[in-house]
């Protein structure tokens, strides 16, 4: 059975047929969505480094509450944007659970419509807004504690098989 490998050819825990199958099982009820990895950088639980982005299933869609902390610094005071686009992303990615299919990210806009503030509680919501064959265009929110947008994205989706994550672990870059 194939593993997930990291640079140095290390397993990194998962085999690609349970990772595969997290994924295609369609999410039915409430709970907490499983990370995509156990080192996602987003939702990643043995990730050091990461946002530990806890997910649950909302209607149609995802919603997951979450704060900046000093590890996601830009301007003092305010988290980094490429650590909010991270997020964000990430958070499309849980909408896969809910279609049932594998999917890469093809483009990503974020509106900045105020500056994202260390150590406050923010809530994050995606949902698809449509289907067009293999692409998802998705859209999200992220609001403040008041209710207030502070950022809108929105994002293409390709639907891909799994040997697209399968070729990256044969043929890794050097």
């Amino acid at each position: 059975m194939d593993e997930f490998r990291d640079t140095a050819g290390e397993p990194v825990g998962a085999d690609i047929d349970t990772w595969v199958r997290s994924f295609t099982r369609k999410e039915s009820d409430s709970s907490e969505l499983p990370p995509h990895h156990p080192n996602c950088l987003g939702c990643g639980p043995e990730n050091p480094n990461g946002h530990f982005l806890s997910v649950r299933r909302d209607g149609d869609g995802v919603i997951a509450h979450h704060h900046f902390d000093q590890r996601h610094v830009g301007a003092p005071g305010i988290a980094h944007g490429g650590a909010v686009a991270t997020v964000m992303d990430d958070l499309f990615g849980f909408l896969l659970y809910s279609v049932g299919e594998l999917a890469v990210t093809r483009r990503l806009e974020l509106d900045y419509l105020t500056p994202v503030l260390l150590d406050n509680p923010y809530i994050l919501r995606a949902a698809v807004r449509s289907r067009e064959g293999r692409k998802l265009h998705l859209t999200s929110t992220m609001e403040d504690a008041g209710g207030r947008s502070v950022i809108t994205a929105t994002a293409l989706f390709i639907v891909v098989e799994v040997e697209h994550f399968l070729k990256s672990q044969k043929n890794p870059r050097t």
